[in-house]
């Protein structure tokens, strides 16, 4: 038997440990000395988790790729989301209310949709739209009343195929096909069995129809169609046949997922290669009339969907290399004290700083944080509540506050590991301000210099470890923000507007000289928290909105854009939180909306952002 070094030419490396894995060691071999089995890289299919869309979905459709999605506009709405592959945005809302709507392919910037089934009454409509990433405009309308198709194509060679007519009950299932060609309708090639609910992936000119619901029932069929641009020819049928079902990639390198009469709903994933299907993996979560996404079929992403009332579940699908873990929040040490309402908050998860806060009244107490573990460190100076902080666990500031609650306050003080310090005071007495920096240099600004239902400020203040000197007044007086950052490129976000307009979404950038307005927040609050070093890796987390007395939801920003991320397991407000980044957050303490002891709370969440890493697999015999 010929050896490896006899076929390939080389010896097998022999490692002590894994070497640092890389996409270069695809495939290659070497012996690991301290287990003694030989290792090597192997690309694997699987399925992971991702952040929900903001919105639950029936029958919604989908298009585009993994990194970036679109999909929207089911269970009666006109909402249509946007995602990059971490989180999701807001697109544009679609003109009309859809109940079915999986009519829909492109991309995120250029998509069309041939229009569904309206509610109330239930209703046919031959209306389409096209999609330039952010409104959708009116196209002509398409011929024939058809619900429940699907689709494939571009905005220019589209083809939608099957689907239902025959209202109220729209049982009658249709073969026919119709082609936009980015100006005009006309008529396609006819599936050999007409059906509905089925999945639809490709281009116009190669298209594949896979699955969906037969005449008379909702049965499923395992029928598989390909289009040539003219006509319909049988393919090989998939292993488990169903309806509802979506999928991704072209006709000779596809995955297709979900479906199923239900409940249980199919989790099934199947591939087609030109010549057959093999069964993958399975879904996390078997669901059903769900929207799909993606190029090809090693990279794809399932979205919302029903498993018997809408959802917002979302699961990536990779063929790869990578071992991915979705991010989430992950509790952590109780605070012992439930004192810690309106905190300022310091440093990071393993090295984190809450000082000040309030029950009835305010507190000077403070603590330190190790990942795991709250221990009491030295009192502040004076009790606080409101302050703004910044920096490091070893060199931490707090900025501003109030005590007692109508009375602002301009001292700041410096902790330096154990006791803190007073450090100059601010020009103008204020609390519940924003700040980010260092102890060397620090901004804050907005906040309240009186207490009160009708007090903001814009005032901005810089600080160069010896003294606080006015900025430029930001854009918006607002109070209860929050920020991140640097000193010269930093930003301020959310907060209270008083006067009426109440919360906000606004964000604005500070490079250290002015305040320039970015894009808005996806919901606007109070009383949230931020963590980043940068202005292009931060988080943004709970707080206070119009919907909620304590948000649940995280949303992250990557310079331009605001899209949303996994959720906290509690709602908090006012709570203490820091971190230099999205990979060393922390957050503690807070409350719902209200005063007193029943509404503070003690928990601890942590936030730890999606990992990709490469895996090493033993060799084994068999």
């Amino acid at each position: 038997m010929a050896t490896y070094d006899e076929i390939y030419g080389k010896r097998v490396e022999v490692f002590d440990s894994d070497p640092t894995l890389n996409s270069s060691y695809e495939g290659q071999v070497w012996y690991d000395s301290a287990n003694g089995v030989l290792k090597t890289v192997v690309s694997f299919a699987a399925w992971s988790s991702s952040t929900p869309t903001s919105n639950t979905y029936d029958q919604n459709g989908g298009c585009g790729t993994q990194t970036a999605a679109l999909t929207g506009a089911g269970s009666n709405k006109t909402s249509m989301e946007e995602y990059n592959g971490i989180g999701w945005t807001a697109g544009g809302a679609v003109p009309a209310a859809q109940e079915l709507q999986s009519q829909l392919a492109g991309t995120q910037t250029a998509a069309i949709m041939k229009s569904g089934l309206h509610q109330n009454p239930d209703r046919y409509n031959t209306e389409a739209y096209t999609y330039n990433g952010t409104s959708w405009s009116s196209i002509p309308a398409a011929p024939g009343n058809r619900v429940r198709g699907a689709a494939a194509g571009t905005t220019t060679a589209f083809l939608c195929a099957g689907g239902a007519s025959g209202p109220p009950t729209f049982t009658n299932r249709l073969s026919t096909a119709v082609e936009y060609n980015g100006s005009s309708w006309t008529a396609g090639g006819a599936l050999s069995t007409a059906r509905a609910y089925l999945a639809g992936l490709g281009i116009e000119s190669a298209a594949i129809m896979a699955g969906g619901a037969v005449p008379p029932s909702y049965s499923g069929t395992n029928v598989t169609e390909q289009y040539d641009g003219s006509s319909f020819s049988s393919l090989p049928n998939l292993n488990t046949a169903r309806h509802g079902l979506s999928g991704a990639g072209t006709t000779t390198a596809n995955v297709v997922f979900g479906g199923g009469a239900g409940p249980p709903f199919e989790n099934k994933t199947e591939s087609y290669d030109g010549s057959s299907w093999t069964v993958q993996p399975t879904m996390g979560t078997g669901r059903t009339y769900l929207g799909g996404a993606g190029a090809t079929s090693t990279a794809a992403v399932a979205m919302a969907g029903t498993t018997g009332s809408a959802t917002s579940l979302v699961e990536e699908y990779n063929i790869s290399i990578n071992t991915i873990t979705p991010g989430a929040w992950a509790s952590g040490g109780a605070l012992p004290a439930a004192s810690m309402r309106s905190a300022a908050g310091a440093g990071t998860q393993t090295a984190g700083l809450i000082a000040g806060g309030y029950t009835t009244t305010a507190t000077s107490e403070a603590y330190l944080y190790d990942g795991s573990t709250w221990t009491a460190t030295g009192d502040l100076p004076a009790a606080r509540e409101g302050a703004a902080g910044c920096g490091t666990q070893t060199a931490g500031f707090s900025i501003g506050g109030k005590n007692p609650p109508s009375t602002a306050k301009a001292e700041t003080y410096i902790f330096g590991g154990s006791s803190w310090t007073a450090a100059p005071s601010l020009p103008t007495a204020t609390g519940a301000m924003a700040a980010f920096g260092t102890t060397s240099a620090a901004a804050a600004g907005g906040g309240s210099s009186t207490f009160g239902p009708a007090n903001a400020v814009n005032a901005s203040y810089e600080y160069n470890g010896s003294s606080w000197s006015a900025g430029e007044n930001m854009n918006t007086a607002r109070n209860n923000l929050t920020g991140f950052g640097t000193q010269t490129a930093g930003a301020v976000n959310n907060g209270y507007i008083p006067g009426g307009s109440g919360y906000s979404a606004a964000t604005e950038e500070y490079d250290g000289t002015d305040w320039t307005t970015g894009n808005a927040m996806v919901v606007a609050s109070s009383g949230c928290r931020a963590s980043g070093a940068s202005q292009t890796d931060a988080i943004l987390f709970s707080g206070r909105s119009a919907a909620n007395n304590g948000e649940q939801r995280t949303f992250g920003y990557d310079g331009t854009t605001w899209s949303s991320r996994p959720s906290l397991a509690n709602n908090h407000y006012q709570q203490g939180g820091a971190g230099t980044s999205s990979t060393t957050t922390f957050l503690a303490g807070g409350g719902p909306k209200g005063s007193g002891t029943p509404d503070n709370v003690t928990n601890t969440e942590q936030f730890t952002p999606e990992t990709i890493a490469i895996t090493s697999k033993t060799l084994t015999t068999g």
